[in-house]
């Protein structure tokens, strides 16, 4: 079946290429570089990647690449029967691979290829992700006892991505009867896997799968959701005695991620519809405070005391977390923004001018103090959107507008200001889900990769059509993994 499937990628990718060709013989404009300064190695940032150890949330820092032109490098195409939806949640890259679920499926794909690496069918959908990597290439999945929308998806399990291994697996110890406020969200911290249930929380220890600690629903108060990375902060939803749950109260707690207690506790103030956490260290808190999407941006200090608000300016600025189909009660994913260790990074909203030009820019908050520091402009028909940091630097996509000129990776210099490309690339239409908002966009070891969150089938000559997945972007001066 996997060399069945690996002939089929192959058929595919072949005439992609030659479509690719043909693109690119039609102007230099076109082709997947031919930019000024093509040959030239940018001293961008020039960090080296902090030391960490294996069971630490990773902090990759990226290195320019030797030449700015781009080609696709990885692809995940599949065939789908006309009108079946397919959930594709979750997305991961590392130096060896792409891995990307499916359903109940994890697909692994070697990088800078559309060969399979690795296939691993799990016995329910997978019904909770999380997008932080360990530095050696693990992370943590949710899926359901069995098959069927309506299993239980109290299964977690911890996985290494490099080698398709399932290290451990436990059953989340959710209420046998009842009902469940949702199901489960799972995050990862340093050594530890932990996840919330809405009825109680717990932590598992990432080397063997022993759990740590749990939480249990108070009469006040239950677990919402986790945020992890650098530290673990957790989302407490409470109510007084003549509330509804509909009326949640929120706290955020820093959690100790070994024991479970909690160091600090921030009361979020009354009337705020909704809470999110975009970063747990520093912490950062979205809130919702009306009817209107996000507000404000909350940043708080290393004891849990308010020290600055963005204001969010009734549109002007973009921040997005409101959850996917399969990660619904996930608290810690927010697109559009990006927080260092002393700056926001968000995206505003998109600018029109005359006839479809569009275009927006990035601006960078002070966390001290809330203020402004630089705005990154997109440039006329493009759009600019942070993927993550690398170091002091902010990783950034631009996507083009106007289906003429290229796309492209960027670092933005939070110091200075400056723009520098890593390099420029375009796609064919088929595989254009390059929407941070509904579409998953990963960086990582000198690769761009966009992932559609879930495919729908359609016919082409009365035939299943094959359909694009996943692609992944990379210099043509990019280090190709061992086998």
């Amino acid at each position: 079946m996997a060399v069945e499937r690996r002939r089929r990628r192959t058929k595919v990718w072949v005439s992609v290429v030659a479509g690719l060709a043909v693109v690119a013989c039609a102007g230099a404009w076109f082709t997947w570089g031919g930019l000024p300064g093509d040959d030239k190695d940018d001293a961008v940032g020039g960090q080296a990647a902090p030391r960490q150890a294996p069971d630490e949330v990773r902090e990759t820092v990226e290195q320019p690449p030797k030449d700015r032109s781009g080609h696709l490098g990885t692809s995940l195409i599949d065939a789908l029967p006309p009108g079946k939806n397919l959930a594709m949640p979750g997305t991961w890259a590392t130096s060896k691979v792409l891995v990307k679920g499916m359903n109940s499926t994890l697909e692994g794909i070697k990088a800078g290829t559309d060969e399979e690496a690795w296939h691993y069918r799990l016995p329910g959908l997978i019904c909770g992700t999380t997008r932080h990597v360990t530095t050696d290439g693990r992370t943590a999945i949710l899926f359901r006892s069995s098959k069927g929308e309506d299993a239980p998806c109290d299964r977690l399990a911890l996985f290494s991505l490099n080698r398709g291994e399932k290290l451990w697996q436990v059953t989340v110890p959710m209420p046998k009867s009842g009902h469940s406020f949702s199901d489960p969200n799972v995050t990862l911290a340093r050594g530890v896997v932990a996840t919330a249930w809405g009825a109680g929380s717990a932590a598992y220890d990432m080397a063997e799968g022993k759990r740590l600690w749990v939480h249990k629903r108070t009469a006040k108060c239950r677990d919402g959701g986790f945020a992890g990375g650098r530290g673990l902060l957790l989302r407490r939803d409470c109510v007084n005695e003549a509330e509804k749950w509909g009326n949640s109260r929120y706290q955020v707690q820093k959690i100790d991620p070994q024991t479970g207690r909690s160091k600090w506790t921030y009361d979020v103030a009354d009337g705020v519809n909704l809470v999110y956490l975009a970063s747990s260290e520093p912490p950062v808190v979205a809130v919702a405070a009306g009817d209107a999407g996000l507000t404000d941006l909350i940043s708080l200090d290393g004891k849990g005391k308010h020290r600055a608000t963005i204001r969010l300016e009734g549109g002007n600025y973009e921040v997005d977390c409101s959850a996917d189909l399969v990660n619904e009660s996930s608290v810690e994913d927010c697109a559009h923004v990006v927080v260092g260790r002393k700056q926001a990074f968000i995206t505003s909203g998109e600018h029109v001018e005359g006839i479809n030009h569009t275009s927006n820019w990035i601006v960078s908050f002070d966390l001290a103090t809330g203020r402004t520091d630089l705005k990154f402009e997109s440039g006329q028909d493009q759009m600019i959107y942070p993927i993550r940091m690398s170091g002091d630097q902010v990783l950034a996509f631009k996507r083009s507008t106007d289906n003429f000129a290229p796309s492209s990776v960027v670092s933005l210099d939070p110091k200075t200001g400056a723009i520098t490309p890593y390099y420029y690339f375009n796609v064919l239409a088929e595989a254009n889900f390059m929407d941070p908002k509904l579409d998953d966009i990963v960086f990582e070891n000198g690769r761009i990769y966009f992932a559609a969150r879930e495919l729908q089938g359609v016919s082409k000559d009365g035939k299943a059509a094959r359909l694009w997945g996943a692609v992944g972007i990379e210099s043509v001066a990019v280090r190709r993994p061992s086998s």
